[in-house]
């Protein structure tokens, strides 16, 4: 996309080139044909002159596409930024909820050798044992998932930003949306209309498209040609004589030279061009119908990330509020209940169950949250403070 940009400046430089002159030289000799004497020489000069004011449309088309390219360039470095955002969000959801399984694991073991010493002991039905080691079979399957998660999305993320195989990225803290306060839907949607670099891109086509249109119609005006010829003729008189100022016989050669201009013009129609003129349109008027489609889209795509933000942001205020901190006493307090035998082992399970995924759908809230944010940004259209 970068190299495009340099295209497109190449691009205009050619447009602005005028057309070049040409010189003719012609030399015609009469003696290989049985004419000696007979000489001729012509140098002819010619200007291409263009009507219609052809090369400044055609340094319109070429601005246009400069535009065009640095607008598409920008569109791409904002999807890039947008794609490198949401995998850093999935490759840090990924290893959360990695890390998070984890400790359960090791609680898990940690409760199984327990359980185990008390069947021993007799104190524990072995059925108890069975279930905390399905549990537990259980949870360090879904801990192998998520680490294998991790590892792909670490990939993932690599290839994104173009990190070497050995190179590790650090996704670094979950990004916040700003304050609501910063955050008007009616600004950001006036911020988007203005400043997206895809609306910005379709914006440049369209002037390129009606300058190409002003171009197809200007070359139905035909181009001149403005020439001048230097002819000198030679010719010397068979059988004819003069006598020279020392009274020698010379031959009678006769010189004559002129200058010539003139003015070459085309014979054509107008209508010749229609089609080109008529296809010029066509692309001027499907320009303008996307740039006036993407203007439409824009406040809903704003809209709808203004949505999925709040959403997500009210979700993560939910959860930390304490939920996570209420979850664990929770199960400490079965726990507990469990030893002092008010309570079954399958209460205590269902509970770590619970935390479980009360515990991933935290990650997945602060998650959304990330993507989300991103996810504005890009429908904005730039970094939010």
């Amino acid at each position: 996309a970068r190299e495009r940009v340099a295209e497109a400046q190449g691009l205009l430089r050619r447009a602005g080139v005028r057309p070049s002159p040409t010189l003719d030289v012609d030399y015609g000799a009469g003696g290989p044909l049985g004419s000696p004497g007979t000489d001729e020489l012509a140098l002819r000069y010619a200007q291409p002159i263009e009507l219609g004011g052809k090369r400044g449309k055609r340094q319109a088309i070429g601005l246009s596409g400069v535009a065009v390219a640095e607008a598409e360039f920008a569109a791409r470095a904002r999807q890039l930024v947008f794609d490198v955002k949401t995998r850093a969000a999935e490759a840090r959801a990924a290893h959360a909820k990695s890390a998070a399984l984890a400790e359960v694991v090791t609680a898990g073991r940690e409760a199984l050798r327990l359980t185990r010493a008390r069947i021993a002991e007799g104190d524990a039905a072995a059925l108890e044992g069975q279930l905390l080691a399905v549990e537990f079979a259980r949870m360090e399957a879904q801990h192998a998932t998520y680490r294998g998660r991790a590892t792909a999305a670490l990939a993932d993320l690599r290839r994104i930003v173009g990190l070497d195989a050995a190179e590790l990225p650090s996704v670094g803290p979950s990004p916040e949306l700003p304050a609501p306060e910063s955050l008007a839907l009616p600004d950001l949607t006036a911020r988007a209309l203005k400043i997206r670099s895809d609306l910005g891109a379709a914006r440049a086509v369209e002037r390129q498209s009606a300058a190409e249109l002003e171009l197809a119609r200007a070359e139905g005006v035909p181009d001149l040609t403005a020439s001048a010829t230097y002819t000198q003729d030679s010719d010397t008189t068979d059988g004819l004589f003069a006598v020279t100022s020392s009274g020698q016989p010379a031959p009678i050669v006769d010189n004559d030279k002129r200058i010539s201009v003139g003015v070459s013009i085309p014979l054509f129609w107008r209508g010749r061009n229609r089609g080109n003129t008529d296809a010029a349109l066509a692309r001027a008027t499907s320009a303008r119908l996307h740039r006036e489609d993407l203007e439409s889209a824009v406040p809903r795509d704003v809209e709808a990330a203004y949505a999925r933000g709040t959403a997500a942001r009210d979700t993560v205020s939910v959860f930390r509020q304490g939920v996570i901190d209420q979850a664990d006493q929770n199960l400490v307090v079965m726990r507990e209940a469990y030893t002092l035998g008010q309570l079954r082992l399958l209460d205590v399970l269902n509970e770590q169950r619970r935390l479980i995924e009360t515990r991933l759908a935290h990650i997945d809230a602060e998650t959304e949250l990330a993507q989300a944010a991103a996810d504005l940004e890009r429908a904005v259209g730039m970094d939010l403070p």
